[in-house]
């Protein structure tokens, strides 16, 4: 193998890594009902996945070695994707914490903590419980978590995407939020 087919075999392998990351998050935000994200996420992926793939389909059958790397820049993409969309966390979900004896206190710290909630009566196999229905961004569910378990740990949750909502607070300031507080700081009208 000469070194510009090793050149042109980890362009390959960078550029459908990067259609593959790309893939999968604008699958995210169509699922999500961005349109206008998946319309240039769309835009972008086929760009670099044409001429990706026409690269690789016209020298593959003299260089049998940019198929692999084809191949495995496809596996990577897949695996660099799933990380990235959960380091983006988009959208929001709905967690339910159900709590056999803990369920004023667990109200009572979330709420402190800024997220809003609902609370009902349950009964559970053993006796009453109480459900907390919170709807929150996905980022946030982890802190939201950790809020509930420091009063109960023995509490039992579950979450599910929430597929459209009204606005949903937010204790963590917002990704544009923390971009422009730069700027806020220059120009405080902004």
């Amino acid at each position: 193998m000469t070194l510009d087919v090793l050149f042109l075999g980890i362009v390959v392998f960078l550029a459908e890594m990067l259609v593959l990351t790309i893939g999968t998050i604008r699958t995210m935000v169509t699922v999500l009902g961005e349109s206008r994200a998946a319309f240039y996420l769309g835009c972008l992926e086929m760009s670099l996945w044409v001429f990706g793939t026409s690269t690789v389909l016209m020298k593959v059958g003299e260089e049998p070695a940019l198929g692999v790397f084809y191949a495995v820049g496809f596996a990577a993409g897949n695996v660099v994707g799933i990380l990235a969309e959960k380091k983006l966390a988009l959208g929001n979900v709905v967690v339910r914490i159900i709590s056999a004896g803990r369920g004023g206190d667990i109200a009572a710290a979330v709420r402190q903590a800024g997220f809003m909630l609902t609370t009902v009566a349950g009964e559970g196999s053993q006796g009453p419980v109480t459900v907390q229905f919170v709807v929150c961004r996905r980022k946030d569910m982890k802190q939201l978590l950790g809020v509930a378990r420091a009063v109960d740990h023995d509490l039992f949750y579950t979450f599910e995407t929430a597929g459209g909502c009204s606005e949903v607070p937010s204790p963590s300031p917002s990704r544009a939020g923390r971009l422009l507080k730069p700027i806020r700081r220059l120009v405080p009208q902004f």
